[in-house]
C-alpha cells in the first residue's frame, strides 16, 4: 500500500537490483552489437531476474519506497525497450518474422507510460498483479524466442501485455492523483 512507503530511502537492497537491471541495458546493447548472441541470452536472463527478485525484496525486508517503485518500473521500460534493438542487431530474421508483435508489446509498454505522464507528470507504476505475472512469463518467452526459435509463446505474452496495458490505461483514468503498487483495477476504485 502507497501509505506505507517510505520516501527517503534510496540505496536499498531492492533498489541495488533495480540499479543493476537499469545499468545492464548499456551492457547488453555493447554486447549485441559485437554479435555475441550467447553472452546476450546469460546476461539478458540475470537482468531479467533482478525484476523478478527486487519486488519480492522489497515487501520481504520491508524496504518497499516510491523511488523503489519507480526505479523498477524504470529497470522494466529501459529492459524491455532495449530488447528488440539488441535482437534485431543478432537476430533480425526472427525480428522481420514477427516485427508486428514487436511493436504492439512496444506500445502496450509506452502507451500507459504517455497516458501516466500526461495525468500525473510521472510513470504509471501500478505493479498491478496481471502485470507482474506477466512480466515472467513475456520474459522466460523472450528467452526461450531468442534462444530456440519458438516464437508462439512470446505471441501470447504480447496478447497478455496488451491486456495489462488496458488495465492500467483504466487505472490511470480511475484515479485522481497518482499512486503506486495497485494490485488491480478493482482495488483501484475501492472495491476490494
Amino acid at each position: 500500500m502507497t501509505d506505507s512507503i517510505t520516501k527517503t530511502k534510496w540505496l536499498t537492497i531492492p533498489n541495488f537490483f533495480s540499479y543493476l537491471r537499469i545499468a545492464s541495458v548499456p551492457f547488453l546493447f555493447y554486447i549485441a552489437w559485437k554479435g555475441y548472441p550467447n553472452l546476450f541470452l546469460v546476461v539478458l536472463a540475470i537482468a531479467l531476474s533482478t525484476d523478478a527478485i527486487d519486488g519480492y525484496l522489497a515487501r520481504k525486508l520491508n524496504q518497499v519506497t516510491t523511488l523503489g517503485t519507480t526505479l523498477d518500473s524504470v529497470g522494466d521500460t529501459a529492459m524491455y525497450m532495449t530488447i528488440p534493438f539488441c535482437a534485431w542487431l543478432l537476430w533480425p530474421e526472427l525480428i522481420r518474422q514477427d516485427f508486428t508483435y514487436i511493436v504492439i508489446v512496444m506500445l502496450a509498454f509506452i502507451i500507459p507510460m504517455i497516458a501516466g505522464f500526461i495525468k500525473f507528470g510521472r510513470m504509471p507504476s501500478y505493479h498491478t498483479w496481471l502485470a507482474k505475472i506477466t512480466t515472467i512469463f513475456l520474459s522466460l518467452t523472450v528467452l526461450i524466442w531468442f534462444a530456440t526459435g519458438i516464437v508462439w509463446p512470446f505471441k501470447i505474452s504480447v496478447i497478455i501485455q496488451v491486456i495489462v496495458m488496458i488495465e492500467y490505461l483504466a487505472i490511470t483514468i480511475r484515479l485522481k492523483k497518482w499512486r503506486g503498487n495497485i494490485p488491480t483495477y478493482w482495488h483501484a476504485i475501492g472495491r476490494l
